[in-house]
């Protein structure tokens, strides 16, 4: 007993056998090295990966921001220069208007033209909605209005699609779908128009993927229309809610899809190999 208590007590102070001292050494000894293979360990895996790991990143940052400004390479609404701002007006070319605003189906404001036959003879004929090409504003395809109304006889709708001309927003594919569904549904409001022959004429932004989805609808319906190209109109004119109510369909001057196109304009042969989910084509 008197062995026992010198062991445990010494100059009056508790003190720790011999077995216990020495163990917690080493557990503090292991903790450390513990704590330093994992530091060295993470850094070894930051060192060897940390390259590829910003590379991808950085890839990956490169592929987003070209996807998102697609639209900016597609679109031109400033050119020539004064776009945005001056648009020709049809009495320039002693065509009576009407100058309108209306909403697209998100609330953009939407910059149209209605230039109408004279008296009850705009109740008599057919009205084309005239969806333009890309560059410029309605105001620049205003020559070839002219001749729709003094040979054709008809009415026509011009519309200046978000981001062109007067008209707010910035230029999309799925803002283009929403205007032209406004114009259908502005033309269909008016009772001094022929609401049973209205013709959409589509001039450019076309894409063979809409020409055969509208062809194989009509099929169903076992109605005929006319094709020439322009995606706006075919897209328009493949909803159910306004096949029934659109007399002829014109595309003119259209191509095959966004990826050829930008092939062609490009003179790159490697833009076939870019998967087609990067490109904003519907």
């Amino acid at each position: 007993m008197e062995r026992l208590q010198t062991w445990f007590v010494r100059d009056d102070k508790l003190c720790l056998p011999l077995w216990r001292t020495m163990s917690t050494k080493c557990y503090m000894a292991f903790s450390a090295l513990s704590a330093g293979a994992t530091v060295i360990t993470f850094f070894l895996i930051y060192w060897f990966c940390g390259g590829l790991l910003a590379l991808s990143f950085l890839l990956m940052s490169i592929v987003g921001f070209i996807y998102h400004s697609e639209d900016y390479l597609l679109y031109y609404p400033d050119l020539p220069d004064h776009s945005r701002i001056f648009v020709p007006q049809p009495s320039m070319y002693g065509l009576p208007y009407e100058n309108l605003f209306i909403k697209s189906l998100d609330g953009t404001r939407l910059h149209l033209f209605l230039i109408k036959q004279p008296g009850d003879f705009s109740k008599m004929v057919p009205t084309i909605l005239f969806l333009h090409g890309n560059a410029g504003n309605m105001g620049h395809r205003l020559t070839n209005v002219v001749g729709f109304y003094n040979e054709l006889r008809c009415n026509i709708v011009m519309l200046e699609y978000r981001g062109y001309g007067l008209s707010q927003g910035s230029p999309s594919e799925r803002g283009f779908y929403m205007d032209a569904s406004a114009a259908i549904d502005f033309i269909l409001t008016r009772n001094d128009l022929n609401l049973g022959r209205i013709i959409v004429f589509g001039r450019s932004l076309g894409n063979t993927f809409f020409c055969e989805h509208f062809f194989n609808y009509c099929q169903i319906f076992n109605q005929v229309y006319c094709f020439i190209g322009g995606a706006v109109a075919i897209d328009l004119a493949a909803r159910l809610e306004y096949a029934q109510k659109i007399w002829c369909v014109i595309v003119e001057n259209t191509f095959t899809c966004i990826p050829d196109m930008a092939i062609e304009l490009m003179s790159s042969e490697l833009l076939k190999y870019i998967p087609l989910f990067l490109y904003k084509n519907k």
